[in-house]
């Protein structure tokens, strides 16, 4: 499954224009509805960044196979494997990465530090259960990206109802300590309060790694 998922990707890839001398990775840790898709969109236009989605990966799956069960660990790990290949492939051709999947814990944290030899931007992003239960049940079905991008073209999260959502977030492991991260970006905020904050995350990384 693993390369006919790569073999999907490396046909509908756009690369970013620019490669960077110095190729980092941004990961993002946030709940369920706390506006990572939408935070990965605008750091990848801003920076010119590779996106890599993992609801765009797990999409691949489930149209490979309509009727397999995403979560199990099997398929867990084809995704994660699919989502290191992709970073193999930026790594070779120098450019920067962000992951639009949430980095919670230490175990997803240290695979991705033992499995791949590059810098890291970490940011934290700042919610609440009822503006994250709202966003998720408000959306459609499937979203047209609204923001191009380069990298994963299509970013779709479905609808998750309140009870799915108290239900992933108790499974969840969210254990990281405050020091781990390089940025905390309050999410409840208007998306012009929110570009505005994101705005002084951009000119820092962009000091450090043009």
């Amino acid at each position: 499954m693993k390369e006919e998922i790569l073999k999907i990707i490396e046909q509908e890839r756009i690369n970013p224009e620019k490669k960077y001398n110095k190729p980092f990775l941004i990961l993002l840790t946030g709940e369920v509805g706390s506006g990572k898709s939408l935070v990965a969109e605008l750091l990848s236009q801003a920076l010119n960044l590779y996106l890599i989605n993992g609801d765009y990966v797990r999409n691949i799956v489930k149209s490979l196979n309509p009727n397999i069960e995403i979560t199990t660990p099997e398929v867990r790990k084809v995704i994660n494997e699919v989502c290191l290949d992709e970073m193999s492939y930026c790594e070779r051709n120098n450019y920067s990465i962000i992951l639009d999947r949430s980095v919670s814990n230490y175990e997803d944290l240290n695979y991705i530090k033992n499995k791949r030899n590059l810098p890291i931007v970490f940011i934290r992003l700042l919610s609440n259960d009822l503006e994250n239960i709202k966003r998720v049940e408000e959306r459609p079905n499937k979203k047209n990206n609204p923001i191009p991008h380069y990298g994963h073209q299509e970013t779709t999260s479905g609808v998750v109802t309140k009870q799915e959502y108290n239900k992933i977030k108790e499974t969840k492991v969210y254990n990281l300590e405050d020091c781990i991260y390089d940025y905390f970006l309050n999410t409840t905020t208007t998306i012009e309060e929110l570009k505005e904050n994101l705005e002084k995350i951009i000119i820092n990384i962009k000091n450090k790694y043009n």
